[in-house]
């Protein structure tokens, strides 16, 4: 049943262009990944051209827990749905009752009239409503992943620090309103470019302590922007998993051994890696290495060359898996299957020439090797190469199985 009003209300959202464009949690066509990629476009660019940023990272105290039900159902008012939906809803919040055990004495009973149900079907979808206006008035960029919230803005311009400080007290002013609690002690505020004044700032009359590296999403996001931490990090779990795997399977077969790689190392590798891609050639050893060491585990590859390994087993290196992701998220970008504002990553190339394909991207200018690297930007050029028939597949599954069978021509050559 919430199923089904799940998607009458995701429905009446598209329909009446009600989706929040920020919210990339529990949305169709947006991840962890999108968010980053999309938020950081916008960073890379004012740090390629020598500006400064500040981002503010801030988190709500029990977000899911303390989402008010009467403001939430006048929010699902005010979309105009159903009114038998919006009725349903209030049933179902309605009379919930809890308490709490302490060694084996039960409290009594109170009612529950806060919270979006934890597990349920509908609870992510009301908590993106009751927080999709939490963007509206404030001028820098926001980015939200369901109760993860980031604001930046550019501070080496005049006038840059107080726009950060007014919508830090609007951010406030909405908090008292709809009574969702900031954990102050939890927001960070980041300083990047060279030029940075590193201001201070208040919520709530509490300073924003200031950090050198947050935790983003699972990544680690350094104010230098480089990725050598998170390349480290996502190493350091990769190879200790690989290791419980070794110590615990005495079976050296590859039919075993493969399995558990890919399903329990390698996504510790691999983790938005599209946004943190490294290109110092120190970070690309360091993850290749855990796999080099996996396909030596396997009985009888030892004596082989780490090529000779992957042909065996028929299997890439991670950077060529990389590359393969690249142009994966590309044709979703591009084909509309990741859902982000018409021309807000990538730019169409207008030309007369009749060379490659209907679907060229316009490349950027940059200055520095972090914009350079960039996914939007190190993505064009091998997007552009492609052959007409890799590009206008159909679905992704058509794409990859096109890409691999481009690849394996121009290994032929």
């Amino acid at each position: 049943m919430e199923t089904m009003l799940k998607e009458r209300i995701v429905e009446h959202l598209k329909t009446h262009r009600l989706q929040d464009q920020k919210q990339h949690g529990f949305t169709s066509g947006r991840s962890c990944q999108t968010n980053l990629i999309d938020c950081f476009d916008w960073v890379t660019k004012i740090i390629d051209t020598g500006g400064a940023v500040d981002i503010a990272y801030l988190d709500f105290s029990k977000a899911f827990d303390t989402v008010p039900h009467r403001r939430l159902i006048n929010k699902l008012q005010s979309l105009s749905l159903d009114s038998n939906i919006v009725e349903w809803i209030r049933q179902w919040l309605s009379d919930r009752q809890q308490r709490v055990v302490v060694n084996g004495v039960y409290s009594a009973q109170d009612l529950v009239t806060s919270a979006v149900p934890q597990g349920s079907v509908l609870g992510p979808i009301l908590f993106n409503i009751f927080i999709s206006d939490i963007a509206e008035g404030i001028n820098g960029n926001v980015c939200l992943f369901a109760d993860d919230t980031k604001i930046c803005n550019r501070v080496d311009v005049p006038g840059g620090i107080s726009q950060m400080t007014n919508d830090l007290g609007k951010l406030k002013k909405w908090s008292e309103l709809w009574q969702l609690s900031f954990n102050v002690d939890k927001c960070k505020i980041m300083h990047l470019g060279r030029k940075n004044p590193r201001a201070e700032y208040r919520i709530f009359d509490t300073v924003l302590t200031s950090t050198s590296e947050v935790w983003d999403l699972g990544v680690i996001i350094s104010e230098d922007l480089r990725v050598s931490s998170q390349c480290n990090r996502a190493a350091g779990n990769a190879s200790r998993m690989l290791g419980c795997i070794g110590r615990g399977i005495s079976s050296r077969k590859r039919e075993v051994l493969m399995p558990l790689y890919r399903a329990l190392v390698r996504p510790h590798l691999e983790y938005c890696v599209q946004y943190w891609r490294p290109y110092l050639q120190k970070d690309i050893d360091i993850l290749e290495r855990v796999q080099r060491r996996a396909t030596k585990m396997v009985y009888g590859l030892k004596e082989k060359s780490y090529q000779e390994r992957l042909n065996d087993l028929n299997m890439y290196s991670l950077e060529k898996r990389r590359d393969r992701g690249d142009m994966i998220e590309t044709f979703k970008y591009v084909k509309g299957i990741h859902k982000v504002e018409e021309g807000s990553l990538f730019k169409r190339k207008q030309s007369s020439k009749t060379r490659g394909h209907s679907l060229r991207l316009e490349g950027q200018r940059f200055k520095s090797n972090i914009r350079k690297h960039y996914f939007t930007e190190r993505v064009v050029d091998t997007w552009n190469s492609l052959p007409v028939e890799v590009v206008e597949a159909k679905t992704v599954i058509e794409f990859k199985q096109a890409w691999d069978r481009h690849k394996a021509i121009l290994n032929k050559r």
